[in-house]
């Protein structure tokens, strides 16, 4: 499989959200393909200090955590864009462009072009029910 989270999955993880780092750490332990682009990496530290106060060390460490695991690459020109938010245009692009069987977001722009050229797009909880789905994670009592 192949998995790109959106950034409010890092700023999630970042914030020490369990559930948002679970969902990352068990994709990547099950062998799972794991893509990321500069564009949410430059987005995940932009949003983690200015419009969310944390210090750049904070945004630093994260982006690194990341890089660490996930597998860079760049958006491709020839897809469209996210009607309702042009902003989460590269998002997709590059998600499109890593071949991802899934696109993990809690944003509600991406959630309503699913799917997209082949591309699930889900929710966090969606993305965990998945993994339980798929014995990867047990079940929530």
């Amino acid at each position: 499989m192949r998995v790109f989270f959106d950034t409010n999955v890092y700023v999630a993880e970042a914030l020490l959200g369990a559930g948002a780092a679970e969902i990352v750490t068990a994709a990547e332990a099950a062998g799972w393909r794991i893509y990321v682009n500069r564009y949410v990496l430059d987005e995940l530290e932009r949003v983690l200090t200015e419009r969310l106060g944390f210090s750049r060390r904070l945004a630093l460490l994260s982006r690194q955590r990341i890089t660490r695991r996930a597998t860079e690459v760049e958006p491709g020109a020839s897809h469209h864009g996210v009607p309702s938010d042009d902003a989460d245009t590269p998002i997709l692009r590059a998600a499109v462009a890593a071949g991802a069987d899934y696109l993990v977001t809690n944003d509600r722009h991406l959630l309503e072009v699913d799917p997209y050229e082949g591309l699930r797009i889900i929710s966090r909880t969606d993305f965990r029910q998945l993994l339980v789905n798929e014995g990867i994670l047990p079940a929530s009592s």
